[in-house]
């Protein structure tokens, strides 16, 4: 069996590794990978059905939110005006050239990865003081800080460019012919353009992890980990909801129902609504299984009463990776 994955690319990425971590290659499944050029091609992708699963960077540990993926999420699955209080799929908002359909996208969060994040200095360079460049993604520079201060080069006159993935940014290194650039970028990048590692583990923190959701049609592949059995790892429902700005406690009042039903959120977060100016969309996961929980079905009926509007975005097993 073929199983074809779109995801933030190109090859080499940690969005990449985060694929490999999900699906594997063994006798009975074949992965087929599709990587694209934008967060929003990924759900593209997923909707039309091009691929069986779709892989797109959620949040960072460090930096935090990846606004793209909460702003893509809003856009599908919440509509452009809220009348009633519903759980249902509602209509993505018609908008010309964004790519999304007219109708209700059936996929869900189905899965998630971490990946944890060790970035290294690679460079062809012989003589490391004639390096002129160095290429990394925007999110790099602040969380390999220390390694510019601390570094006994100079690095005060070698110009930081950014570019679109640190995948990238070692292609750009290997293009140049020169051996006066360098970048800052994963192992499986180092491997797929044969680059020298000249520094290893250069992050800041060293914990350092980014959050991957699997989108798709279908519970993805359980990946076990060693020592944990998946039963002993909780489920996790991801739900994004709006309320009524001009009613006082709004929000209160939905987060008392779920500490009512004794149910523990995990986070919290929000967007600007784009329904109207100055309102917000909130992303809420809580530790419990729509799927499989009849009582917790009932639950978000009970809660949706409080909002303007409550989707359910998936129900997935908590990651191994979470706790390690």
């Amino acid at each position: 069996m073929t199983i074809k994955v779109a995801f933030l690319g190109p090859e080499g990425t940690y969005t990449h590794k985060a694929v490999l971590q999900q699906f594997r290659n063994d006798s009975s499944n074949q992965i087929e990978i599709y990587p694209k050029k934008l967060i929003d091609d990924c759900f593209t992708s997923i909707d039309s059905r091009e691929v069986d699963y779709a892989v797109v960077p959620v949040e960072n540990s460090t930096n935090g939110q990846v606004v793209f993926t909460y702003d893509l999420l809003r856009d599908w699955f919440i509509p452009t005006s809220t009348t009633s209080n519903t759980s249902e799929m509602p209509t993505p908002p018609n908008s010309a050239g964004s790519g999304i359909s007219s109708q209700p996208p059936k996929f869900k969060i189905v899965a998630e990865q971490f990946v944890s994040i060790q970035h290294n200095f690679l460079t062809n360079a012989k003589d490391l003081s004639k390096i002129k460049t160095i290429y990394s993604h925007p999110q790099v520079w602040t969380q390999v800080s220390q390694f510019f201060k601390s570094n006994k080069l100079d690095f005060s006159k070698v110009a930081k460019v950014d570019a679109t993935s640190t995948s990238k940014a070692a292609e750009f290194v290997y293009h140049d012919k020169s051996n006066t650039t360098a970048c800052i970028a994963s192992n499986m990048s180092a491997e797929l353009y044969n680059l020298p590692i000249v520094y290893s583990n250069i992050e800041d923190n060293s914990k350092n992890t980014t959050r991957f959701l699997v989108l798709g049609y279908e519970p993805a592949p359980v990946i076990s980990s060693p020592t944990t059995p998946p039963k002993q790892t909780p489920d996790v429902t991801s739900v994004i909801l709006t309320l009524n700005h001009d009613d006082p406690g709004a929000l209160c009042d939905v987060l008392v129902k779920f500490k009512n039903h004794n149910i523990n959120l995990s986070s919290i977060s929000s967007r600007p609504s784009h329904l109207k100016q100055w309102q917000y969309v909130f992303f809420i996961e809580m530790l419990a299984d729509l799927n499989n929980n009849l009582e917790l079905s009932h639950v978000i009926d009970d809660i949706s009463t409080s909002c303007q509007t409550l989707v359910v975005l998936g129900s997935f097993k908590r990651s191994w990776r979470y706790y390690s």
